[in-house]
């Protein structure tokens, strides 16, 4: 665990979806199946145009009674604007989370460091937030509470 180190990415924000239809509003709105999501997987989803074209992509990973969108930051905004057009009678709420950060984590024990094995989309609970485990390539990421 001594080979294991954080970077703030102050370049990714959460975007939190809440209330009972949180899953099948984002359904039929994203690129992955949200069922599959949970405390304990992650998934890589994008929201595309009616056309297929790219407008978003995110990690999502349930926390909190809410699944967490981790996206970039500058677009978090209009990444809410543009669900927030399709919510109409769900009960799902979009909040943006400024009260958490996400982190990189790094080092040859970096998922061992968070109490994860090394394959891609596991996750769990870690502290105030979750840990999860993005790609192969992108290694190890936490979103949480700052003081945690």
């Amino acid at each position: 665990m001594a080979d294991a180190r954080f970077v703030l990415l102050d370049d990714r924000g959460i975007l939190a979806v809440s209330g009972p239809d949180r899953r099948p509003f984002l359904q039929g709105l994203v690129s992955n199946d949200v069922d599959k999501v949970s405390p304990t997987a992650a998934h890589y989803a994008a929201f595309l145009t009616a056309q297929g074209k790219y407008l978003h992509d995110f990690v999502m990973v349930e926390a909190d009674e809410s699944i967490w969108l981790d996206a970039e930051a500058a677009r978090l905004g209009d990444l809410k604007r543009r669900l927030s057009m399709y919510r109409l009678r769900a009960k799902a709420s979009l909040d943006e989370r400024l009260d958490l950060c996400v982190a990189a984590v790094f080092g040859a024990d970096a998922p061992a460091a968070l109490g994860l094995p090394s394959e891609p989309g596991v996750a769990r609970p870690f502290g105030s937030g979750t840990a999860f485990v993005e790609s192969a390539a992108g290694g190890p990421r936490l979103a949480c509470h700052p003081a945690a």
